[in-house]
Protein backbone atom coordinates (compact mmCIF):
# COMPACT_ATOMS: atom_id res chain seq x y z
CA UNK A 1 0.00 0.00 0.00
CA UNK A 2 1.29 3.50 -0.65
CA UNK A 3 1.83 6.21 1.72
CA UNK A 4 0.02 9.21 1.83
CA UNK A 5 2.09 12.54 0.60
CA UNK A 6 3.16 13.43 4.19
CA UNK A 7 4.80 9.64 5.27
CA UNK A 8 7.60 7.68 3.46
CA UNK A 9 7.06 4.65 1.71
CA UNK A 10 9.50 1.90 2.26
CA UNK A 11 10.89 2.83 -0.57
CA UNK A 12 11.92 6.28 0.61
CA UNK A 13 12.88 4.88 4.34
CA UNK A 14 15.21 2.32 2.68
CA UNK A 15 17.34 4.99 0.20
CA UNK A 16 16.96 7.53 3.53
CA UNK A 17 18.52 5.04 5.48
CA UNK A 18 21.12 4.00 3.10
CA UNK A 19 22.00 7.58 2.15
CA UNK A 20 22.23 8.38 5.91
CA UNK A 21 24.52 5.16 6.67
CA UNK A 22 26.61 6.37 3.26
CA UNK A 23 26.85 10.20 4.30
CA UNK A 24 27.97 9.00 8.31
CA UNK A 25 30.72 6.86 6.78
CA UNK A 26 31.56 9.11 3.81
CA UNK A 27 30.77 12.72 4.66
CA UNK A 28 31.51 12.91 8.65
CA UNK A 29 30.78 16.61 9.76
CA UNK A 30 34.75 16.88 10.33
CA UNK A 31 35.44 16.28 6.70
CA UNK A 32 32.58 18.54 5.48
CA UNK A 33 33.64 21.04 7.39
CA UNK A 34 37.27 20.65 5.96
CA UNK A 35 36.39 20.83 2.54
CA UNK A 36 34.08 23.87 3.00
CA UNK A 37 37.44 25.64 4.69
CA UNK A 38 40.06 24.61 2.25
CA UNK A 39 37.22 24.94 -0.53
CA UNK A 40 37.69 21.49 -1.93
CA UNK A 41 35.93 18.86 -4.02
CA UNK A 42 34.64 15.80 -2.59
CA UNK A 43 35.79 13.93 -5.34
CA UNK A 44 35.83 10.29 -3.87
CA UNK A 45 32.70 10.88 -2.86
CA UNK A 46 30.72 11.61 -6.07
CA UNK A 47 32.72 8.49 -7.25
CA UNK A 48 31.13 6.19 -4.32
CA UNK A 49 27.72 8.17 -5.07
CA UNK A 50 27.52 6.77 -8.04
CA UNK A 51 28.79 3.48 -7.11
CA UNK A 52 25.74 3.26 -5.35
CA UNK A 53 23.38 3.36 -8.39
CA UNK A 54 21.49 7.16 -7.28
CA UNK A 55 21.97 8.38 -11.02
CA UNK A 56 20.35 5.30 -12.40
CA UNK A 57 16.82 6.98 -11.22
CA UNK A 58 16.81 9.33 -13.59
CA UNK A 59 19.55 7.74 -16.34
CA UNK A 60 16.90 5.14 -18.35
CA UNK A 61 13.79 6.66 -20.68
CA UNK A 62 12.24 3.78 -21.17
CA UNK A 63 11.37 2.36 -17.58
CA UNK A 64 10.86 6.00 -15.62
CA UNK A 65 11.18 5.36 -11.92
CA UNK A 66 7.73 5.70 -10.11
CA UNK A 67 7.24 8.25 -7.07
CA UNK A 68 10.78 10.16 -8.75
CA UNK A 69 10.30 13.26 -6.87
CA UNK A 70 9.62 11.69 -3.61
CA UNK A 71 12.41 9.26 -3.97
CA UNK A 72 14.71 12.48 -4.56
CA UNK A 73 13.05 14.37 -1.93
CA UNK A 74 14.00 11.80 0.88
CA UNK A 75 17.54 11.56 -0.50
CA UNK A 76 18.32 15.22 -1.04
CA UNK A 77 17.21 15.97 2.59
CA UNK A 78 19.56 13.50 3.82
CA UNK A 79 22.62 14.81 1.85
CA UNK A 80 21.67 18.30 2.85
CA UNK A 81 21.67 17.18 6.54
CA UNK A 82 25.84 17.08 5.70
CA UNK A 83 25.74 20.02 3.78
CA UNK A 84 23.21 22.43 0.87
CA UNK A 85 26.62 22.43 -1.46
CA UNK A 86 27.05 18.92 -1.47
CA UNK A 87 23.03 18.56 -2.44
CA UNK A 88 23.42 21.28 -5.26
CA UNK A 89 26.56 19.56 -6.77
CA UNK A 90 24.13 16.35 -6.67
CA UNK A 91 21.32 17.78 -7.82
CA UNK A 92 23.35 19.28 -10.80
CA UNK A 93 24.45 15.79 -11.82
CA UNK A 94 20.54 14.41 -11.30
CA UNK A 95 19.37 17.52 -13.18
CA UNK A 96 21.73 17.56 -16.20
CA UNK A 97 21.11 13.17 -16.88
CA UNK A 98 17.46 14.14 -17.23
CA UNK A 99 18.03 16.56 -19.72
CA UNK A 100 19.83 14.31 -21.76
CA UNK A 101 17.42 11.82 -21.30
CA UNK A 102 14.46 14.27 -22.67
CA UNK A 103 16.01 16.11 -25.03
CA UNK A 104 19.26 14.65 -25.66
CA UNK A 105 20.32 11.50 -28.59
CA UNK A 106 21.70 8.47 -27.82
CA UNK A 107 25.22 9.41 -28.89
CA UNK A 108 25.12 12.64 -26.62
CA UNK A 109 24.26 10.41 -23.96
CA UNK A 110 27.03 8.27 -23.91
CA UNK A 111 29.19 11.15 -24.36
CA UNK A 112 27.89 13.10 -21.88
CA UNK A 113 25.84 11.38 -18.78
CA UNK A 114 27.96 8.26 -19.31
CA UNK A 115 30.67 9.57 -17.26
CA UNK A 116 28.44 11.06 -14.68
CA UNK A 117 27.16 7.35 -14.56
CA UNK A 118 30.92 6.14 -13.49
CA UNK A 119 32.04 8.86 -11.18
CA UNK A 120 34.22 10.16 -13.72
CA UNK A 121 32.45 13.52 -15.07
CA UNK A 122 29.67 15.99 -13.74
CA UNK A 123 26.95 18.23 -14.88
CA UNK A 124 27.12 22.53 -14.14
CA UNK A 125 25.00 24.96 -15.61
CA UNK A 126 25.47 28.38 -16.94
CA UNK A 127 22.36 30.46 -17.12
CA UNK A 128 23.27 34.24 -15.46
CA UNK A 129 25.49 36.49 -17.22
CA UNK A 130 27.02 39.71 -15.92
CA UNK A 131 24.31 41.68 -16.62
CA UNK A 132 21.46 38.61 -16.29
CA UNK A 133 19.98 37.28 -13.57
CA UNK A 134 16.39 36.45 -13.05
CA UNK A 135 16.04 37.87 -16.63
CA UNK A 136 17.13 34.76 -17.90
CA UNK A 137 15.48 34.72 -21.84
CA UNK A 138 18.04 38.26 -21.88
CA UNK A 139 21.69 36.51 -22.11
CA UNK A 140 23.78 37.76 -24.61
CA UNK A 141 25.92 34.94 -24.99
CA UNK A 142 25.29 33.84 -28.67
CA UNK A 143 25.93 30.71 -31.01
CA UNK A 144 26.17 31.90 -34.68
CA UNK A 145 25.74 29.04 -37.34
CA UNK A 146 29.31 27.81 -39.23
CA UNK A 147 30.06 25.14 -41.95
CA UNK A 148 28.97 21.96 -40.00
CA UNK A 149 28.73 23.59 -36.24
CA UNK A 150 28.49 26.66 -33.93
CA UNK A 151 30.55 29.16 -32.67
CA UNK A 152 30.20 31.07 -29.27
CA UNK A 153 30.92 33.95 -27.94
CA UNK A 154 30.08 35.10 -24.49
CA UNK A 155 30.64 35.36 -20.16
CA UNK A 156 28.55 33.40 -17.70
CA UNK A 157 28.94 34.00 -14.14
CA UNK A 158 27.65 32.16 -11.28
CA UNK A 159 28.20 28.95 -12.73
CA UNK A 160 28.38 26.41 -10.16
CA UNK A 161 30.98 23.63 -10.13
CA UNK A 162 31.77 24.73 -13.52
CA UNK A 163 35.19 24.22 -12.71
CA UNK A 164 35.33 20.70 -11.24
CA UNK A 165 37.16 18.19 -12.56
CA UNK A 166 35.26 16.63 -15.63
CA UNK A 167 33.02 19.45 -15.56
CA UNK A 168 30.31 19.53 -18.73
CA UNK A 169 28.45 22.63 -18.86
CA UNK A 170 24.92 23.61 -20.21
CA UNK A 171 25.32 26.90 -21.60
CA UNK A 172 22.22 28.94 -22.27
CA UNK A 173 22.80 31.01 -25.14
CA UNK A 174 21.33 32.86 -27.50
CA UNK A 175 20.89 31.60 -31.48
CA UNK A 176 18.65 33.80 -33.06
CA UNK A 177 16.99 37.62 -33.49
CA UNK A 178 13.27 37.13 -33.85
CA UNK A 179 12.28 39.36 -31.35
CA UNK A 180 10.69 37.02 -28.97
CA UNK A 181 13.67 36.73 -26.49
CA UNK A 182 12.46 32.77 -25.12
CA UNK A 183 11.89 31.92 -29.18
CA UNK A 184 15.92 32.86 -29.62
CA UNK A 185 17.41 30.64 -27.02
CA UNK A 186 19.38 27.08 -27.14
CA UNK A 187 21.82 24.96 -24.47
CA UNK A 188 24.93 23.89 -25.58
CA UNK A 189 26.88 21.25 -23.87
CA UNK A 190 30.16 22.83 -23.27
CA UNK A 191 33.16 20.75 -21.82
CA UNK A 192 35.14 23.51 -19.52
CA UNK A 193 38.46 22.49 -20.91
CA UNK A 194 37.12 22.83 -24.27
CA UNK A 195 39.49 24.91 -26.31
CA UNK A 196 38.24 28.88 -26.10
CA UNK A 197 36.73 28.13 -22.56
CA UNK A 198 38.77 30.42 -20.00
CA UNK A 199 37.17 29.21 -16.23
CA UNK A 200 37.98 31.40 -13.36
CA UNK A 201 36.72 31.20 -9.38
CA UNK A 202 34.90 33.72 -8.40
CA UNK A 203 35.58 34.55 -4.23
CA UNK A 204 32.66 33.66 -2.62
CA UNK A 205 31.04 33.98 1.14
CA UNK A 206 29.33 30.23 0.81
CA UNK A 207 29.17 27.10 -1.40
CA UNK A 208 33.24 27.16 -1.15
CA UNK A 209 32.70 23.60 -1.96
CA UNK A 210 31.41 23.09 -5.25
CA UNK A 211 33.02 26.71 -6.48
CA UNK A 212 31.01 29.61 -8.37
CA UNK A 213 32.92 30.25 -11.49
CA UNK A 214 32.91 32.76 -14.24
CA UNK A 215 33.17 31.75 -17.74
CA UNK A 216 34.65 33.17 -20.94
CA UNK A 217 33.83 31.72 -24.20
CA UNK A 218 36.04 33.16 -27.17
CA UNK A 219 35.34 32.12 -30.35
CA UNK A 220 34.19 28.22 -29.21
CA UNK A 221 34.07 26.12 -32.06
CA UNK A 222 31.51 23.09 -31.38
CA UNK A 223 30.07 20.47 -33.75
CA UNK A 224 26.28 20.38 -33.97
CA UNK A 225 26.29 17.43 -31.56
CA UNK A 226 26.73 19.86 -29.19
CA UNK A 227 23.15 21.19 -29.20
CA UNK A 228 20.88 19.60 -26.64
CA UNK A 229 17.55 19.96 -28.79
CA UNK A 230 16.84 22.12 -31.35
CA UNK A 231 17.85 25.72 -31.61
CA UNK A 232 14.71 27.56 -29.97
CA UNK A 233 13.99 25.34 -27.39
CA UNK A 234 16.50 26.38 -24.72
CA UNK A 235 13.92 28.01 -22.48
CA UNK A 236 11.43 24.90 -22.50
CA UNK A 237 14.51 23.17 -21.70
CA UNK A 238 15.19 25.11 -18.62
CA UNK A 239 11.59 25.80 -17.83
CA UNK A 240 11.19 22.06 -17.21
CA UNK A 241 14.51 21.24 -15.92
CA UNK A 242 13.22 24.31 -12.82
CA UNK A 243 10.47 22.38 -11.20
CA UNK A 244 12.10 19.24 -9.95
CA UNK A 245 15.54 20.91 -9.35
CA UNK A 246 13.62 23.25 -6.83
CA UNK A 247 11.88 20.24 -5.20
CA UNK A 248 15.37 18.91 -4.48
CA UNK A 249 17.11 21.85 -3.56
CA UNK A 250 14.11 22.80 -0.94
CA UNK A 251 14.55 19.09 0.57
CA UNK A 252 18.45 20.16 0.74
CA UNK A 253 17.54 23.08 2.43
CA UNK A 254 15.21 20.81 5.21
CA UNK A 255 18.01 18.86 5.78
CA UNK A 256 20.76 21.81 6.80
CA UNK A 257 17.72 23.04 8.86
CA UNK A 258 16.84 19.93 10.54
CA UNK A 259 21.21 19.65 11.07
CA UNK A 260 21.55 23.12 12.72
CA UNK A 261 18.56 22.74 14.94
CA UNK A 262 19.92 18.96 16.31
CA UNK A 263 23.57 20.96 17.04
CA UNK A 264 21.73 24.15 18.90
CA UNK A 265 19.45 21.83 20.87
CA UNK A 266 22.35 19.71 21.65
CA UNK A 267 24.38 22.94 22.89
CA UNK A 268 21.32 24.28 24.28
CA UNK A 269 20.95 21.63 26.67
CA UNK A 270 24.44 21.35 27.52
CA UNK A 271 25.36 25.20 28.07
CA UNK A 272 25.06 25.67 31.92
CA UNK A 273 24.45 29.55 33.08
CA UNK A 274 23.01 30.91 36.00
CA UNK A 275 23.01 27.43 37.58
CA UNK A 276 20.88 25.88 34.63
CA UNK A 277 20.71 24.94 30.85
CA UNK A 278 20.25 27.43 28.67
CA UNK A 279 17.36 25.35 27.04
CA UNK A 280 15.15 26.27 30.06
CA UNK A 281 14.81 29.95 29.32
CA UNK A 282 12.15 30.51 27.07
CA UNK A 283 14.04 33.00 25.31
CA UNK A 284 15.83 30.16 23.77
CA UNK A 285 13.62 27.37 23.96
CA UNK A 286 10.73 29.25 21.92
CA UNK A 287 12.10 30.76 19.19
CA UNK A 288 13.53 27.18 18.48
CA UNK A 289 10.30 25.67 19.13
CA UNK A 290 8.55 27.89 16.57
CA UNK A 291 11.71 27.01 13.94
CA UNK A 292 10.65 23.71 14.19
CA UNK A 293 6.97 24.44 13.52
CA UNK A 294 7.81 25.82 10.13
CA UNK A 295 10.72 23.15 9.16
CA UNK A 296 7.61 20.70 9.33
CA UNK A 297 5.41 23.09 7.52
CA UNK A 298 7.75 23.74 5.05
CA UNK A 299 8.51 20.08 4.46
CA UNK A 300 4.77 19.45 3.78
CA UNK A 301 5.02 22.19 1.15
CA UNK A 302 7.80 19.90 -0.02
CA UNK A 303 6.17 16.73 -0.16
CA UNK A 304 3.13 18.13 -1.74
CA UNK A 305 4.85 19.88 -4.67
CA UNK A 306 6.84 16.43 -5.06
CA UNK A 307 3.20 14.10 -5.05
CA UNK A 308 1.77 16.93 -7.63
CA UNK A 309 5.12 15.67 -9.91
CA UNK A 310 4.72 12.26 -9.43
CA UNK A 311 1.55 12.19 -10.21
CA UNK A 312 2.02 14.52 -13.63
CA UNK A 313 0.04 16.97 -12.29
CA UNK A 314 1.50 20.85 -12.51
CA UNK A 315 3.51 21.88 -10.11
CA UNK A 316 5.41 24.94 -11.37
CA UNK A 317 3.32 27.15 -8.34
CA UNK A 318 3.95 24.89 -5.29
CA UNK A 319 7.71 23.98 -6.66
CA UNK A 320 7.99 27.71 -6.34
CA UNK A 321 6.31 27.82 -2.65
CA UNK A 322 8.71 25.41 -1.47
CA UNK A 323 11.84 27.05 -2.46
CA UNK A 324 10.70 30.59 -0.97
CA UNK A 325 9.90 28.35 2.43
CA UNK A 326 12.74 26.42 2.84
CA UNK A 327 14.97 28.92 1.43
CA UNK A 328 13.75 31.49 4.09
CA UNK A 329 13.72 29.06 6.85
CA UNK A 330 17.43 27.65 6.23
CA UNK A 331 18.76 31.68 6.28
CA UNK A 332 16.82 32.37 9.52
CA UNK A 333 17.67 28.71 11.47
CA UNK A 334 21.21 29.40 10.94
CA UNK A 335 21.25 33.21 11.87
CA UNK A 336 18.96 31.75 15.12
CA UNK A 337 21.53 29.19 16.24
CA UNK A 338 24.75 31.46 15.82
CA UNK A 339 22.49 33.74 17.90
CA UNK A 340 21.95 30.96 20.67
CA UNK A 341 25.31 29.54 20.28
CA UNK A 342 27.17 32.82 20.48
CA UNK A 343 30.86 33.11 20.12
CA UNK A 344 30.35 29.01 20.10
CA UNK A 345 28.56 29.24 16.87
CA UNK A 346 30.96 32.26 15.00
CA UNK A 347 33.90 30.09 15.64
CA UNK A 348 35.08 27.37 13.29
CA UNK A 349 35.03 24.73 14.86
CA UNK A 350 31.94 23.01 13.72
CA UNK A 351 30.13 23.29 10.31
CA UNK A 352 27.44 26.66 12.15
CA UNK A 353 29.67 29.11 10.03
CA UNK A 354 29.21 27.31 7.17
CA UNK A 355 25.82 26.41 7.29
CA UNK A 356 25.14 30.28 7.81
CA UNK A 357 27.22 30.90 4.51
CA UNK A 358 25.13 28.56 2.47
CA UNK A 359 21.93 29.77 4.28
CA UNK A 360 22.60 33.18 2.84
CA UNK A 361 22.50 32.12 -0.86
CA UNK A 362 19.59 29.46 0.10
CA UNK A 363 17.26 32.41 -0.68
CA UNK A 364 18.57 33.74 -4.00
CA UNK A 365 19.64 29.58 -5.25
CA UNK A 366 17.01 29.00 -8.03
CA UNK A 367 15.30 32.46 -8.39
CA UNK A 368 15.05 35.06 -5.44
CA UNK A 369 12.01 35.92 -2.84
CA UNK A 370 11.10 38.51 -5.02
CA UNK A 371 10.60 37.08 -8.25
CA UNK A 372 9.25 34.00 -6.71
CA UNK A 373 6.57 35.76 -4.61
CA UNK A 374 6.15 38.02 -7.72
CA UNK A 375 5.50 34.63 -9.94
CA UNK A 376 3.24 33.19 -7.13
CA UNK A 377 0.94 36.49 -7.04
CA UNK A 378 0.45 36.08 -10.80
CA UNK A 379 -0.75 32.65 -10.13
CA UNK A 380 -3.33 33.71 -7.92
CA UNK A 381 -4.80 36.10 -10.31
CA UNK A 382 -3.33 39.36 -9.04
CA UNK A 383 -2.58 41.35 -12.44
CA UNK A 384 1.05 41.75 -14.02
CA UNK A 385 1.45 45.75 -14.93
Amino acid sequence: MRASAFMDTEEQAELRSTARKFLSRNAPERDVQIWDEEGSYPEQLYREIAKLGWYDMVADADEPVENLAGLLTALCEEVGRASSDLVALLNLNFSGIRDLVRWGTPDQRQTYSAPVLSGDGRFAIGVSEPDVGSDAASVTTRAERTDGGWVINGQKTYCEGAGLPGAVMELLVKVGDSGRKRDDLAVFLVPADHPGVEVRRMPALGRNISGIYEVFLHDVQLPDTALLGRPGQGWQILKERLVLERIMISSGFLGSVASVLDMTVAYANERMQFGRSISSYQGVSLPLAEMYVRMDAARCAVQRAAALFDAGLACETESTMAKFLTGQIYAEASALAIQIQGAYGYVRDHTLPMHHSDGIIARVVAGPPSVQLDFIARSMGLRAG
